[in-house]
């Protein structure tokens, strides 16, 4: 069986051919033939490598293999860009795509070209054809939609494999927010009671306080936004040094959504930005809450970013006094490479989550997906080698009588407890309560943190 496909350029077309291992039940009715992509390309200067991979996705059907759709990526790497693109063709008539794991796992390597001035098709559209990925690699939890809750009008619940309330995923986001000219991605939920605004981590988003949101939304009104560069959000190729253009994202957020000062909770280096939030903007910040925050102690240190992990600041240190930036940029590009893998997203997970229960499907399709945006390995790239303030400096500018809890999970491997011990001592009005929990408290054991977090936001309203 050959697949054909014509990429198309700006001043010529190539035809790639490739040949695959022939698979039992495909018919002759199946298309050959050329697939023309007329629609606008991403030229790549000369000498650039370029690398193709054509794949054929199956599934198994009875005693048979039936292929169900196929798949074309085609995508640059060089020093600075990272230009990506993606198709899916139905096979068949009424086929439907395979799931999000086997989207990753079903690439078979090509060939390897150079051409002058190639495009990469930009993405065909899967609304055409009626098909979409499917959300989960595994049987579907037992859903039970509730009816939309104001004021974010695309926001729903469900139950999970567990029984325990939840966000649902969405594939394509939330709303809507312009900022700066970038597209912001964030959820509301709960029209009554305090505002709380909740801050992601390091290669999360929005979706990762999906446990918090319907709880918290019973007495709070609740906003969780994607920072600049994650999630949902617009991925621009801006300068991410001292991270404090998320700082100023989510204050003119409370400003202009939100419509005044707010609770703000943050995990890992969302911990570090509603510091940094409360030190820059005391007037919008009602309170700060730190689950396992991200931040280095020693003003010295300033090459050592707070957001990255262990293994992460490991590679960076072996890097700085032998590397150039451009081998310093392949490396990092590399380790983003590997750590957006559904596999390896799942196996990281495994490491600093103390409970599996949440280890599931939809978790891992919310961290994969946006990583699959042309510029988030540039993106993880400014971010992982940016450097930010010191904790010791954003806690001695605190605005006085700013009220501090830090929810902690112990077993963390990355943030250990010795940090919040760091924090308390730099800071001693804070109140601290530690939880059998590992680097997100908030979706490893949820049932512990929601009762802390609502006692201590009910508290700051009867202060």
């Amino acid at each position: 069986w050959v697949c054909r496909w014509t990429m198309t350029s700006e001043k010529r077309k190539v035809r790639l051919r490739s040949k695959s291992r022939p698979v039992p039940s495909i018919q002759s009715g199946v298309p050959r033939g050329h697939m023309t992509c007329a629609a606008a390309t991403i030229p790549i200067p000369p000498s650039k490598f370029c690398h193709i991979r054509l794949s054929n996705l199956a599934h198994r059907g009875g005693a048979h293999r039936t292929v169900v759709a196929r798949r074309a990526s085609m995508y640059a790497m060089h020093a600075g860009t990272t230009p990506r693109c993606q198709a899916w063709i139905p096979a068949l008539p009424g086929s439907r795509a395979p799931s999000a794991l086997a989207m990753h796992r079903g690439f078979m390597p090509s060939r390897s070209l150079s051409r002058r001035d190639l495009g990469i098709i930009t993405t065909v559209s899967a609304l055409t054809s009626g098909i979409r990925p499917s959300v989960a690699e595994e049987p579907a939890s037992d859903s039970r939609n509730a009816a939309e809750h104001a004021p974010g009008s695309k926001v729903s619940y469900e139950i999970d494999a567990h029984g325990r309330e939840r966000l649902a995923l969405r594939l394509d986001g939330w709303d809507t927010w312009k900022w700066n000219g970038h597209s912001i991605n964030y959820l509301s939920a709960g029209t009554e009671g305090p505002a709380v605004l909740l801050v992601h981590g390091f290669g999360a988003s929005a979706y990762h306080w999906r446990y918090v949101v319907p709880q918290l939304a019973r007495s709070c009104r609740v906003f969780a936004i994607d920072l600049l560069g994650f999630g949902w959000s617009d991925k621009p190729l801006v300068d991410y040094s001292g991270y404090n253009v998320w700082a100023d994202q989510c204050a003119a957020f409370l400003q202009e959504v939100v419509g005044g000062p707010a609770v703000v909770v943050g995990n890992s280096m969302g911990g570090f930005n509603a510091l940094n939030m409360a030190a820059r903007t005391p007037d919008l910040v009602s309170g700060v809450v730190l689950m396992n925050a991200a931040g280095r102690f020693d003003a010295g240190s300033a090459s050592v970013t707070p957001v990255a992990t262990p293994a992460q600041r490991s590679l960076w240190a072996g890097l700085q006094d032998t590397a150039g930036t451009f081998l310093k940029r392949r490396a990092i590009y590399l380790s983003f490479l590997v750590a957006r893998d559904p596999r390896r997203i799942r196996s990281v997970l495994k490491q600093v989550y103390v409970g599996q229960d949440s280890i599931d499907a939809d978790l891992v399709t919310s961290i994969a997906t946006p990583a699959q945006n042309p510029n988030a390995a540039e993106v993880f790239y400014r971010v992982i080698t940016a450097s930010g303030e010191s904790m010791n400096s954003l806690l001695g500018r605190l605005h006085k009588g700013t009220r501090v809890l830090l929810l902690w999970g112990s077993k963390d491997p990355w943030c250990v407890p010795a940090n919040a011990s760091r924090i308390m001592a730099l800071y001693p009005e804070a109140e601290r309560v530690d939880l059998p929990s590992g680097h997100c408290p908030h979706d490893d054991t949820p049932d512990l943190v929601i009762p802390e977090l609502q006692r201590w936001v009910a508290g700051l309203r009867q202060a």
